[in-house]
């Protein structure tokens, strides 16, 4: 049976009227994201807790995954925290850059803090 011209603009207007509820959710749900993970308190964490959120997937124990002969611990990175800022200001390669943690002077102080505690072990 085929659908009236009327019906046809009811069926559309439904539709966008569904598409714009599931964006406007979407967009709810993107702004409330970091609250959900911790954003807000990322002041409260320690060096060890964002090293081990952001870093630890490539700098293992200290180390460098992606280029093994450069490992973090011990590196010229660390020689202050002006030079380890700057260095996360912009990374090399296809190190992320954090913002959350860039523009965050504590976290940065932590982070380095924390990093400096790392020692070179073998094969890290």
């Amino acid at each position: 049976m085929p659908i009236s011209g009327a019906s046809m603009k009811e069926k559309f207007k439904s539709i966008a009227e569904g598409t714009i509820a599931v964006t406007s959710l979407m967009a709810v749900l993107v702004g409330l994201a970091p609250h959900c993970y911790g954003e807000e308190s990322a002041s409260k964490r320690s060096g060890a807790d964002i090293y081990k959120q952001y870093c630890s997937t490539c700098h293992v124990a200290g180390g460098n995954t992606a280029k093994p002969s450069k490992p973090l611990a011990g590196s010229k990175v660390l020689k202050s925290i002006a030079t380890f800022q700057k260095y996360l200001e912009d990374p090399p390669g296809h190190m992320p850059y954090y913002k959350s943690i860039v523009t965050d002077k504590k976290l940065v102080k932590k982070l380095y803090e924390y990093c400096k505690t790392l020692k070179k072990t073998e094969g890290a």
